[in-house]
């Protein structure tokens, strides 16, 4: 699943201000992880964005 940068932006800034953000770090790592795997869970996913918000993903 593609990103625009807002998450990693978002942590980046926590760890400047030690603030825990277990959840957005959570996701961001998942979307990290459905780039380098094509697990059905993973395509629900992308699926899932599209329809909600039109998310593309790059081919």
């Amino acid at each position: 699943v593609a990103d625009s940068g807002e998450g990693r932006w978002t942590i980046e800034a926590a760890i400047e201000q030690a603030v825990p953000v277990p959840v957005l770090s959570s996701a961001l790592f998942a979307r990290f992880r459905s780039r380098q795997t094509s697990s059905y869970a993973d395509k629900m996913l992308s699926a899932m964005r599209f329809g909600f918000g039109g998310h593309k993903e790059p081919k």
